[in-house]
């Protein structure tokens, strides 16, 4: 025996019995003595009894609880401490023993002596922490309650980057990359139009958030704080802001601990800020759950995968340039995302070939630039001009449309959304019969009537001063008209007198088809005029009849996506097949926002970026990069050359570390699409789900009752009603279902029971005083949900 234990159980023997005239001893815990002796309380035999005796009946018995927590309801939750409570320590220091956690309970539904933090509980485990990852936090918790009744369920969200923003959106990237999506067209909410099968929680915009923010009547969960920049951006907002990618992560960042502090209180989130390299079964019957680094598995229920546009090795091509730079000491990029992209490498004024004209040649164009200490500014006539920091490399950039991505629209409509569809409809598709549909022959001629409508009826509606014949008339004449979407086209032009306000469907796709120019001077001339008349069509509201095609265009979308996921559509040969259509819509719908086209016209004007043409083609020889276009005459040689594009969907080329594990057991397979006329499979680089409830498809054609899997999608718009709330709904209300049904809780987390709460060493971000809330040990009776963060990482 220790000499001060030794010292304490003699000092506790010699103490006196004392007692009060009542005879009653009361524990005052707070001034270290007993109310009723006015005794140390150490030194109080009766006392320390009492208390041990409290505590014993408080935490068996319903009826002792309902009094230790001030009179709550037996009903009432509250939190123990499992494991070994840490000392305390000061905010800014090292937790000093990571071995607790916090656990819902539910101790007065317990029998009499029952421990209920040994109780057995379901678990799911969502594997990314993206937009879809949130989204999928946000149903899980929002069907808890109807799916999934009674039952005590761990949700593990599973990312080794921060949860909601994920590694796209995450904070710590530069304010020069920017979201392509304005920011009332941003959500992470469901509303009445989402069509959810559960219970719709709504929640702000992008830019109601910004507002609320500014304003200081945003509800912040305890574990969010945004960042300084955030907050000066957030009070610049307005709707049609184009916010940066970090802001858009702490909205996303945001929307995920609501959704975390919104949780029954029979649910806890754990957040492991780790990868997962494999799911295997468990000889239980469950998902076993195995982490890079080396940390004890994690056994949970039910599996869903998250995890967006996944990292894929080069192709062939992109490793014979490699190669080539690197035995002629050149410089090379492969595709990839542009935050995760190193520049430095550019000498300034090199020549750089650029392939590629979408998005991320837009991020890399202005890293270059703006980057690199140019700055943009206005002439006194009103036009943008670029004034070099002369560190900047000359961009020859090439693709194979040639020309960049459509912008994004600056306004909106004038006389609101138009009704859409008219034509390409579900009772127009279903009259073509059950069996496959050709795109070329069956639904181009509605898809092009149905694009070319909608722009002539905003022009009717908006601007009636544009048109040959009154409004009246002119939407009448539609209406009566019969015939195809060629011949629409052709009829409709003859009432709009103006060649700028006529819509070619069949040649928006296409602008430098059949063209050739003599030099690269007058190709660039061309490209000039190409982008301010775009710009200009942008941000002038009286060409709002592009902007209704464009709403068109996503409505047609969403109906050849159930097409697609029925497997009643097949790719027909013709240049307006579907996959060619498909590129069609990306170019329109997908592009940046209009102040960068009009910054890339202030540096092709300035000399900084030059056009290469359509039909790009790259060829590696003589020790430099050489690029030429069929569009003009001559080549260009460099030392330097950029993927500037994302990496192609491909299953057989993936090197995320999860999906590799699973193709090689079988678990999983490719989803290919086949052409029925011709029998050519094209795979698409797609994991094969169910289309219904989105179960993952083993490589034999089995379903996988445990494990699901949601592909990455833009940000849908509010009152859009597009698929992906309705799908993450279904997922999450199929996986609690699948956890009711199964009857057998997932047992204890895991590896959890090492995990921490959130403090500022665990999670960067959060001020101390936040994270402290977070952490510290909530009154008895408290609804908050668990939370968690394992510290492993």
């Amino acid at each position: 025996m220790g000499l001060r234990r030794a010292l304490r159980l003699g000092r506790m023997a010699k103490a006196p019995s004392h007692t009060t005239p009542s005879g009653q001893h009361a524990v005052d815990e707070k001034e270290g003595r007993c109310t009723g002796c006015l005794t140390s309380f150490s030194a109080c035999r009766a006392c320390r009894r009492r208390s041990r005796r409290a505590r014993t009946s408080a935490a068996t018995s319903p009826r002792s609880f309902a009094g230790a927590a001030g009179g709550a309801s037996p009903a009432e939750p509250t939190r123990r401490w499992v494991g070994r409570r840490p000392a305390p320590h000061p905010p800014h220091a090292p937790v000093a023993t990571r071995r607790y956690r916090w656990r819902k309970t539910r101790m007065a539904e317990e029998p009499t002596g029952a421990r209920p933090w040994l109780r057995r509980r379901a678990g799911i485990a969502v594997i990314g922490a993206g937009p879809r990852g949130t989204s999928l936090l946000e149903r899980l918790v929002a069907n808890i309650e109807e799916c999934a009744p009674g039952i005590d369920l761990d949700i593990h969200v599973i990312d080794p980057w921060p949860p909601g923003g994920g590694q796209v959106w995450r904070r710590e990237q530069p304010a020069l990359l920017w979201s392509n999506t304005r920011a009332d067209e941003c959500t992470l909410f469901p509303d009445d139009a989402s069509r959810c099968e559960g219970p719709v929680v709504t929640g702000p915009s992008l830019a109601a958030w910004a507002r609320e923010l500014t304003r200081g009547t945003l509800a912040q969960p305890a574990a969010f704080a945004p960042s300084d920049t955030t907050r000066i951006e957030a009070s610049h907002m307005h709707d049609g802001w184009f916010a940066t990618r970090s802001t858009v992560g702490d909205y996303l960042s945001w929307a995920f601990w609501r959704a975390v502090e919104s949780a029954p209180p029979n649910t806890a989130v754990w957040v492991h800020p780790m990868r997962a390299v494999d799911v295997r079964e468990s000889d239980e019957g469950g998902q076993r759950v195995v982490f890079d680094n080396g940390r004890a598995p994690l056994d949970v229920a039910v599996v869903l995968l998250a995890q967006g546009n996944t990292a894929v090795a080069p192709h062939p091509l992109e490793r014979r340039l490699a190669t080539h730079a690197r035995t002629h000491r050149l410089h090379y990029t492969a595709a990839a995302s542009t935050a995760d992209v190193r520049l430095d490498g550019i000498e300034p004024g090199e020549p750089l070939i650029a392939r590629g004209l979408g998005l991320a040649f837009v991020d890399v164009m202005v890293l270059l630039t703006s980057g690199r200490g140019g700055t943009f500014h206005r002439d006194e006539a009103g036009e943008l001009r670029y004034a070099p920091s002369g560190r900047e490399p000359v961009i020859f950039a090439g693709s194979r449309r040639g020309v960049p991505f459509d912008g994004k629209f600056r306004y909106t409509l004038p006389a609101g959304p138009p009704v859409l569809p008219r034509h390409f409809r579900a009772e127009a598709v279903a009259a073509l019969g059950r069996g496959p549909v050709d795109f070329t022959r069956d639904l181009w001629p509605l898809i092009s009537r149905e694009l070319a409508e909608a722009g002539y009826r905003e022009l009717a509606r908006s601007h009636p001063e544009r048109l040959a014949v009154g409004p009246r008339t002119f939407l009448a004449r539609i209406d009566a008209f019969t015939g195809d979407g060629t011949r629409f086209a052709e009829w409709a032009a003859d009432m709009v007198p103006s060649p700028e306000d006529r819509l070619d469907v069949d040649g928006w796709g296409r602008p430098l088809e059949g063209l050739h120019f003599a030099g690269p001077a007058a190709l660039q001339s061309w490209m000039h005029a190409y982008l301010a008349t775009h710009v200009e069509r942008v941000r002038d509201q009286r060409h709002s009849a592009h902007l209704a095609v464009v709403h068109a265009v996503s409505s047609v979308v969403r109906i050849l996506g159930t097409l697609l996921e029925d497997g009643r559509l097949s790719v027909g040969p013709g240049s307006e097949d579907l996959a060619a259509f498909l590129d069609f819509c990306r170019f329109r719908t997908s592009g940046p926002p209009s102040a960068r086209l009009e910054q890339m016209l202030a540096l092709a004007r300035a000399g900084i970026v030059r056009f290469l043409g359509a039909g790009t083609h790259i060829t590696a020889e003589g020790g430099v990069f050489r690029a030429g276009s069929p569009t003009v005459e001559g080549t260009v040689e460099a030392r330097a050359l950029i993927e500037a594009r994302l990496p192609a969907r491909s299953l057989s080329r993936v090197t995320d570390p999860l999906l590799s594990s699973l193709l090689r057991r079988r678990e999983i397979g490719e989803l290919v699409r086949a052409d029925t006329p011709t029998g050519r499979r094209y795979p698409t680089g797609r994991l094969d789900v169910d289309p219904v409830d989105r179960r993952l498809r083993r490589a034999d054609g089995s379903l996988d009752p445990h494990r699901f899997s949601v592909d990455s999608a833009d940000f849908p718009r509010p009152g859009d009603g597009t698929d992906f709330f309705r799908g993450n709904d279904m997922v999450a209300r199929t996986a609690l279902r699948a956890l009711r049904d199964r009857a057998v809780a997932a047992g204890p987390p895991g590896d959890c029971a090492t995990a921490t709460p959130i403090t500022p060493t665990t999670i960067a971000g959060p001020p101390t005083d936040l994270a402290a809330a977070r952490s510290a040990p909530p009154a008895a009776g408290s609804r908050r949900s668990g939370v968690g963060v394992d510290p492993g990482a």
